[in-house]
């Protein structure tokens, strides 16, 4: 609106040399536009049961750095999860909001099989005031890959069913930038068992998973900027 604005404003300027004017003005909006956008995006969309969050942001470092940094939310996530509520998952655990925490995951043990690359996550899930699920295994398959353009794919695969989920899997891209920064972007796609399909909503969704996969993404974002700092 503002930049309709901007335009419309330069229109009525004066009679002569309108035309100019007006072409003039809608070349600085387009630029002005393309220079202000951060490229940060977040969306979330249902659709054949799935729910599908999007999230990007521009990262200001290196694509090394940023390698680093996924690599070892890799080994934590497979070894040790607790540690990546430190800093990749700081922040976004249980918050004491009613809304934020209608489902909770409470982890009790992480197995990775180096052999096959599967890692079992087992946890319980709270829905507080209605029933805690015990002993959820979520068996998981996190797969690294780097394109010809320099960009890092990320497949974290959900294998089996559970009471919890009946289907989930996500994606983290690293995408160089021409500049030297870095896109990270990730899409998480979730289908919910019969249960908590029903128990829960977008609006419950969003309040549950949304906001937390913006947050990790921006957690990754402080961690890999830090080390760019070498702070």
């Amino acid at each position: 609106m503002d930049n309709l604005f901007f335009c419309t404003f330069a229109y009525g300027i004066s009679r002569e040399g309108r035309v100019k004017k007006l072409i003039f003005c809608i070349l600085f909006c387009a630029i002005f536009a393309n220079l202000s956008a951060e490229k940060n995006i977040l969306t979330t969309n249902k659709e054949d049961g799935f729910y599908k969050t999007y999230c990007q942001k521009i990262i200001h470092c290196s694509n090394r750095i940023a390698n680093e940094v996924i690599d070892d939310f890799i080994g934590q996530f497979r070894g040790n999860p607790d540690l990546l509520f430190e800093w990749a998952l700081k922040d976004l655990g249980q918050q004491n909001d009613e809304e934020k925490d209608e489902v909770l995951l409470i982890l009790k043990q992480a197995i990775f099989n180096p052999e096959t690359g599967i890692g079992h996550i087992y946890c319980d899930i709270k829905v507080p005031g209605i029933k805690t699920f015990k002993d959820i295994d979520i068996e998981s398959k996190v797969t690294k890959t780097i394109k010809e353009d320099g960009s890092t794919y990320i497949l974290v695969d959900i294998f089996h069913s559970n009471i919890f989920l009946k289907k989930a899997f996500g994606t983290f891209v690293i995408k160089p930038q021409s500049d030297g920064n870095q896109l990270f972007a990730i899409t998480i796609n979730v289908k919910f068992n019969w249960f908590f399909d029903l128990f829960i909503t977008k609006k419950k969704y969003k309040s549950l998973i949304e906001w937390r996969a913006e947050g990790f993404v921006k957690n990754l974002k402080t961690e890999a900027e830090r080390r760019e700092k070498g702070l």
